[in-house]
């Protein structure tokens, strides 16, 4: 993990939304490779301040040396925390309140890279945990969860269609063995439905699945909504919040969020995406949409 490179998705056009000033104080609610991190300290030289964190502690480790081999260490400070616990973490940090904070929902190349399963590709264990004190595995859910349950995961966290399907073929397979790794389960559910969801985007057929067994392993939408009922109250007036979600569920907690919260201007009226250049460059972006609001403080 010396030398990760990992470009975040829609980089240029949430830092320019966030719009970066000197002397003023960022939050990177999850850091993954430092990427964002990076540039906010770049852009906020000399006097700003970034309070990074990340649920996956081998991601603190690696932003925490990154940042101290580029800035100087009294500009940043790194937690390990999920980012629906921001409010502590602020305070723990110093502060009481912040000028800007992005949020990255997708995975990153750590995770990717960790052998915890997040890729289908993988021969490692079937774990998909950011955070590892975390109780309930991927190998617990394919393997031990009820034929419904499982349905249900894949169509409310994957909008997998397919849903029914590959959660009969999961329970026929499971009683002559168990599901161990990614690359195990990823083929069964390719021969559960074949190549049929490729379709226009042309993803694999495991993708949906997979995204939907992550988002149940790491209560991922419980803390996103934890998180958006913080906001007013660690936001300084005029702050900015960039959200980048990667699935439809996620995307409409956050814009029906800020559409039923007065106390936010919404600065993308519709979603951004990103340009055929970047997906083409990285076709893990094609289902990013970046929403952003700016706080109003009401007195």
């Amino acid at each position: 993990m010396d030398n990760i490179e990992h470009i975040p998705v829609m980089l240029k056009e949430s830092i320019e939304l966030l719009n970066i000033k000197q002397s003023s104080i960022y939050v990177d609610g999850t850091a993954g490779a430092g990427g964002f991190s990076e540039v906010i300290l770049k852009l906020s030289a000399p006097d700003g301040v970034l309070i990074a964190l990340d649920s996956d502690e081998n991601a603190v480790n690696y932003v925490k040396l990154k940042l101290e081999k580029k800035f100087e260490k009294k500009r940043f400070k790194v937690f390990h925390s999920n980012f629906s616990d921001v409010d502590s973490v602020i305070r723990d940090a110093g502060f009481e309140k912040v000028d800007g904070i992005v949020l990255d929902l997708g995975i990153s190349s750590i995770q990717l890279e960790s052998g915890r399963g997040f890729s289908f590709k993988d021969e490692g264990y079937l774990d998909m945990r950011i955070n590892t004190d975390g109780k309930t595995t991927a190998f617990d859910i394919v393997n031990y969860y009820r034929e419904e349950e499982i349905s249900d995961i894949l169509w409310n966290y994957g909008d997998e269609r397919f849903s029914r399907k590959i959660a009969k073929k999961i329970i026929e397979y499971r009683k002559k063995k168990l599901i161990e790794t990614p690359l195990e389960l990823s083929k069964l559910i390719k021969n559960s439905i074949g190549c049929r969801q490729n379709g226009r985007n042309k993803i694999d057929p495991a993708t949906r699945s997979f995204l939907a067994l992550r988002i149940a392993v790491n209560n991922e939408y419980e803390y996103l909504m934890r998180f958006l009922d913080k906001l007013k109250n660690i936001l300084n007036h005029g702050a900015v919040v960039c959200i980048l979600a990667f699935h439809s569920g996620e995307d409409r907690l956050v814009k029906n969020f800020f559409k039923n919260n007065k106390d936010f201007h919404i600065m993308t009226k519709k979603p951004l995406v990103p340009s055929f250049e970047e997906i083409k460059a990285n076709p893990r972006s094609r289902s990013a949409k970046l929403r952003a609001a700016s706080f109003i403080c009401q007195k």
